[in-house]
């Protein structure tokens, strides 16, 4: 069976996400740039970065080297066309199950809602090595909510198929895989949106 994600269309993905019953992808791009004023990092990779949500966000921030990977070629042809103006923007059709080629390290390292859909052990240790030494990595982690589907119902269908993939993770399992891959677990917080989702956000040193 194909990937999900190879499948669903750009314009379904940006849609559903930016739904006011949805508001994640608003709140990816929040969590982005205020890790980044936060960390002030010169380099910054965004992991699934579909059609470049958060990256004229990121350049406005004075982030020099902007890199973006996504499984999905057309999405990643749709970040390239959208952001060809961005200076420094580096994109890379990649599985970050596997090691990465060609992707010089990050100072910070930014994966909003990945990490329910990949094999964690090695998207971790992927991520461990694009991530320098005395960086950060940011995880966006959906929590169980009591009454909520994990893939909410909208209009756009072709986010269904996420179903039978999506697996929520403990952030307390995810902190212990990150030790053992390198990381050290620095702050975590919640978000909850008007939709009544709750979100982890984590934040690692590298």
């Amino acid at each position: 069976m194909a990937n999900p994600w190879l499948t669903i269309p750009l314009d379904d993905y940006e849609a559903h996400m930016a739904l006011p019953a949805v508001a994640q992808a608003q709140m990816l791009a929040g969590e982005l740039v205020l890790a980044v004023r936060q960390r002030t990092p010169a380099s910054c990779a965004i992991i699934g970065c579909a059609g470049g949500n958060g990256f004229e966000e990121l350049a406005l921030a004075g982030v020099k080297r902007i890199v973006g990977i996504d499984l999905n070629p057309l999405y990643v042809a749709a970040a390239r066309a959208r952001h060809a103006d961005i200076e420094g923007l580096e994109l890379h059709v990649a599985n970050v199950e596997q090691p990465l080629a060609d992707c010089a390290p990050v100072e910070l390292v930014f994966a909003g809602l990945v990490f329910e859909y990949l094999d964690t052990i090695a998207a971790l240790a992927t991520l461990r090595t694009l991530c320098r030494p005395g960086g950060t990595m940011v995880v966006v982690l959906q929590g169980a909510s009591a009454g909520q589907a994990p893939v909410t119902a909208t209009p756009f269908k072709s986010l269904q198929t996420l179903a039978h993939l999506i697996r929520l993770q403990e952030p307390a399992a995810l902190n212990a895989l990150a030790r053992d891959a390198g990381f050290t677990p620095s702050t975590a917080l919640t978000r909850a949106l008007p939709s009544g989702k709750r979100f982890e956000i984590l934040h690692f040193d590298g």
